[in-house]
C-alpha cells in the first residue's frame, strides 16, 4: 500500500476529533445565532412541526424561514472547517 505525502500531516485521530467536534460546534453556533438554549435546540430538532393551536389538524414549522436560512449558512461554515482539516 502506497502512502501519499502531503504538505501537512493528517492523522486519523485529528480527523476523528474534528468530526466529533463538528456536531458540538454546529449546535453551539446555532444556539448563539438563533438565541436558543441547548434545550430549545434539541426540542426544535425533535419536534420539527407542531399542531397550529388556532387551526386544529394543521401543522406549522417550529423553525422560521429566517432561522432555517441561518442554520443552512452555519452548516456550510462547519463543513468548511472540516474541509480545512484536509
Amino acid at each position: 500500500m502506497q502512502t501519499i505525502e502531503t504538505s501537512r500531516s493528517i492523522s486519523l485521530r485529528n480527523l476523528f476529533e474534528g468530526f466529533c467536534a463538528s456536531g458540538v460546534k454546529f449546535r453551539e453556533k446555532v444556539c448563539e445565532e438563533c438565541g436558543w438554549s441547548e434545550s430549545t435546540f434539541y426540542r426544535k430538532m425533535r419536534q420539527g412541526k407542531i399542531e397550529d393551536p388556532n387551526r386544529p389538524g394543521r401543522m406549522i414549522n417550529t423553525i422560521s424561514i429566517a432561522e432555517s436560512e441561518k442554520i443552512k449558512d452555519l452548516a456550510w461554515e462547519v463543513q468548511q472547517d472540516l474541509k480545512d482539516l484536509l
